[in-house]
């Protein structure tokens, strides 16, 4: 749903209110107040997490940044929720999220699009001698530790679809209302990327292929008109890398969370990181820009014939 408003107070203030509250996400402030509350009563009541005695500051240990990722994003996905609730006085449907009954069919096909994509820059990796699969014989380990299930949650579930919120719910709507869909693809884009500059081993290539993924997610759901489709592919896309090709997700990784084994296959990379995604994982690789600059032509094409 993309209307187009004359007012000038409607081109503006949506707009400013969304990167305003991107802004306060991306700064941390916005759960500071969350932060200090729990970890108040789990100190006086665990005494956890533990401070350093010199300092007097939080220790933190992967279960610590593990707790703090999952503080962060319901934070955020409550506050642009209510933000878009009370501040734009607009349903969820505004924001293309329809109800769960009518959500199967696009979530499908955001999970079977990004698994195509994901599956195809494999493939092309192997072929390169960039990536070598092995299937992995052992169990996993550190899976049921506080941290792994704060990083499990936070990047295969809660993440994903809070950034959609963030991105594609609220973002792109506020803008397309008063710039029109291209000026609002390309901002949100723009904004999606910026917030994972901050990620470990941001690279240029990577954030490149950062704003290739969010036009992407981000075309698909305006042809299928429902943000479960950026959902699902969301989520299919950090799931699929954790757990299929055992990839760094945007720079986080399962070792530095204190989990390791939890992927179908192990990989071993070969060769420059501009091919091999680096530390960054397979985001960082040029083989990921070219199959997403693939994906918009054909996604483009499909939304120019329809329209």
């Amino acid at each position: 749903m993309i209307l187009h408003v004359s007012s000038a107070s409607d081109r503006f203030w949506p707009v400013l209110r969304a990167l305003s509250l991107h802004a306060l996400v991306w700064s941390g402030w916005a759960a500071f107040i969350p932060t200090i509350t729990i970890f108040a009563v789990t100190r006086r009541t665990a005494a956890w997490p533990s401070l350093d005695p010199s300092t007097g500051q939080l220790i933190l240990t992967p279960a610590v940044n593990g707790v703090l990722l999952i503080i962060g994003q319901i934070t955020s996905l409550a506050l642009f929720l209510l933000a878009w609730h009370f501040l734009e006085r607009k349903s969820l449907r505004g924001m293309l999220l329809d109800r769960l009954s009518g959500a199967w069919r696009p979530f499908l096909l955001g999970i079977l699009s990004a698994l195509a994509t994901i599956v195809t820059v494999g493939l092309l990796m192997m072929a390169s001698g960039a990536v070598h699969l092995t299937l992995r014989a052992g169990g996993a380990t550190g899976h049921a530790s506080l941290a792994g299930v704060c990083f499990i949650l936070a990047a295969a579930l809660i993440g994903p679809f809070t950034e959609e919120i963030e991105s594609r719910g609220y973002l792109f709507q506020a803008v397309s209302r008063g710039w029109g869909g291209p000026t609002a693809v390309i901002a949100t884009a723009i904004v999606f990327a910026a917030r994972h500059l901050q990620n470990p081993h941001a690279s240029a290539i990577g954030i490149v292929n950062i704003v290739l993924i969010s036009i992407a997610i981000t075309l698909g759901m305006i042809f299928l008109r429902s943000l479960w489709y950026a959902i699902g592919w969301h989520v299919a896309w950090n799931s699929s890398l954790i757990f299929l090709f055992g990839s760094a997700n945007s720079g986080f990784s399962p070792q530095a969370f204190g989990i390791s084994g939890i992927s179908l296959f192990s990989s071993s990379l070969t060769g420059s990181d501009i091919v091999t995604g680096g530390a960054f994982g397979m985001e960082g690789s040029i083989v990921v820009t070219g199959v997403l600059a693939l994906e918009i032509v054909f996604l483009w094409r499909i939304r120019a014939r329809s329209a």
